[in-house]
């Protein structure tokens, strides 16, 4: 029997696909999900994803992997500019796409699958030049969203609770998107200066080699330093961002990813200290004495 290695996520869309592919295809379907900062039990959805049919669940700790080799380095590909959105979604694309592919050559899989409603994994895929084949069952599968709804309830399949309003969440260490249709009752992006918390907080960034090492002093792993920069600048309301179009409205909340574009533009060298404020949804660079805003984001 044939063998799918789906991308997994626990989510509705995600966990249909493990019946549809198997009633489809009629191979056996093996699912892997990554830890890549979403903040989920990676043993729950694992459970999940055996009690819909998965032969075999991976459970993969990939958030190292996705800071020092996607999401760090891709702050060497420009400043962002005050209120410009820095890629979340994107940059572990590539990495869910490979991990599809090493999992797949240990289980003998002929083909790798994902419930991705976009192109991104498809791309990073196809960039590495894989003679494996890729499935999308979202983009294949005639069903609407009514008629999924009732696909999955009759497999016993129930919806996490914000896709009953059309809303979709995606998180990693870089940030989340929260996407929903453009309703009138959908929720609003809460005020920036509203959503900070008490006084400023101060930063000191240091890099070394253009890399991030150290907040005020202190030296932090990677994946620790995206946590920390996400709680201090996230209570401040840093990092957000709405932006609407094809019927969609699209939320962004990347803190840590805002912090550090802002401290590497203003670093100017591969090496050194750059001096920053969080308050009332800003970002500001300082002087090193603390005392002169010298730029904003």
């Amino acid at each position: 029997m044939s063998t799918i290695v789906l991308a997994y996520s626990g989510g509705f869309s995600s966990s249909n696909a493990i019946h549809w592919l198997a009633e489809t295809t009629g191979a056996d379907v093996v699912t892997v999900t990554l830890d890549i900062g979403q903040r989920e039990d990676l043993a729950g959805i694992r459970s999940r994803a055996l009690l819909c049919g998965a032969r075999r669940a991976h459970a993969i700790d990939a958030r190292d992997e996705l800071v020092r080799e996607f999401l760090l380095p891709s702050l060497e590909g420009g400043p962002c500019e005050a209120d410009a959105i820095p890629l979340v979604g994107e940059l572990p694309a590539p990495l869910i796409a490979r991990k599809l592919l090493e999992v797949a050559r240990i289980e003998g899989a002929s083909m790798v699958a994902h419930a991705a409603a976009d192109q991104s994994i498809d791309e990073a895929f196809h960039a590495l030049n894989s003679s494996i084949t890729m499935l999308a069952p979202a983009r294949e599968w005639p069903m609407n969203p009514a008629e999924l709804m009732a696909y999955g309830r009759a497999r016993g399949i129930a919806p996490r609770d914000h896709s009953d309003n059309g809303c979709r969440i995606d998180e990693n260490l870089w940030g989340r998107t929260i996407g929903f249709a453009d309703t009138n009752g959908r929720p609003k992006l809460a005020d920036r200066a509203a959503a900070s918390s008490g006084d400023a907080a101060h930063l000191e960034i240091r890099f070394e080699a253009g890399v991030p090492v150290a907040i005020n002093d202190v030296p932090l792993p990677p994946v620790e330093m995206l946590e920390s920069l996400a709680l201090i600048a996230g209570r401040h309301g840093v990092g957000r961002f709405e932006a609407s179009g094809d019927g969609r409205t699209i939320v962004y909340d990347a803190p840590a990813a805002t912090v550090l574009h802002t401290a590497r533009a203003a670093l100017g060298e591969q090496t050194g200290i750059v001096h920053l404020t969080v308050t009332d949804g800003r970002c500001a660079v300082l002087d090193p004495n603390n005392t002169e805003v010298v730029n904003l984001a």
